[in-house]
């Protein structure tokens, strides 16, 4: 039996890095890289990108936008790095924060999750605006097909704050009560780290710290260090003993280094080591 998607990350983070590296093929970064702006841009870059990440990361996040945005051309291209990805033993996390209700977002889930997928996600992000319930299509094809679910609860933008801080009928505001949503159900499926890991950004502060005190079961991708402005020193402090699942996520703090391998690989380096450090605390 293929052992489940938290417990193949819990092994690859330990044994290369919890570092989360970003895919972020943006216009800017292509630019700046000499590559045409174009799908087939992208898919030079990615195979740039996957090159110099090799085996020293246990998870890469492509942003799905920046593959969409060339249609199906850059979507073929979006199949092409998970199998990329693949290659190098690490595991796919396609950052396309789906929502929505019933059938439309099990046709989601089928097209992003498992290896009998369109594009054979080994794990996707989604948002929770429709209520956490509405995620249970989703969350059944995580677990019948041994993926993972990151959910937004707290984001690394500014503008987040007023919906996550706003405040329900019990006192809890919307992000802890979200939380609480992911922890319950990851204690159904009976393993110390469940299926379903929550986003929650690594610029977060003040009201975070509740929030992360109830994700007790989960992998928490950390969004938001080095172009947001948070450090690995700043996120170790304000995520506490939750830093021990935390996965930091750089995308352009690493991809500006490029095209070089050379210097791509030395920029993962550095990050793989502050990484180690918050996750060994």
């Amino acid at each position: 039996m293929t052992s489940s998607f938290a417990a193949r990350l819990q092994a690859l983070a330990a044994a290369r890095s919890p570092l989360c590296v970003g895919i972020d093929p943006s216009t800017e970064l292509l630019q700046q890289w000499g590559l045409p702006v174009s799908a087939s841009g992208v898919g030079r870059f990615c195979a740039t990108v996957m090159e110099a990440a090799g085996d020293r990361v246990a998870i890469v996040k492509p942003q799905a936008a920046f593959f969409e945005r060339f249609g199906p051309e850059g979507m073929r291209e979006l199949q092409v790095v998970v199998g990329l990805i693949r290659a190098h033993g690490a595991l796919s996390l396609i950052d396309c924060k789906r929502n929505d209700i019933g059938h439309t977002l099990a046709a989601y889930g089928e097209a992003m999750l498992g290896p009998d997928s369109a594009f054979g996600g080994d794990a996707m992000t989604v948002s929770a605006y429709f209520g956490f319930g509405a995620l249970a299509p989703v969350l059944a094809r995580a677990v019948a097909t041994g993926c993972g679910i990151f959910v937004v609860v707290r984001s690394s933008n500014p503008e987040g704050a007023a919906l996550q801080d706003a405040r329900l009928a019990d006192g809890r505001t919307i992000a802890d009560a979200l939380a609480d949503d992911v922890t319950a159900f990851n204690a159904t499926v009976g393993e110390a780290i469940g299926p379903v890991g929550a986003v929650m950004g690594a610029t977060a502060e003040g009201e975070a710290a509740a929030t992360l005190a109830r994700l007790t079961r989960s992998f928490l991708l950390a969004p938001g260090i080095g172009a947001q402005g948070a450090t690995f020193e700043s996120m170790a402090a304000s995520f506490g003993a939750a830093a021990q699942r935390a996965l930091p996520a750089i995308s352009r703090g690493i991809l500006a280094k490029g095209p070089s391998v050379t210097a791509l690989r030395e920029a993962i380096e550095r990050a793989r080591e502050g990484a180690f450090r918050v996750f060994e605390g």
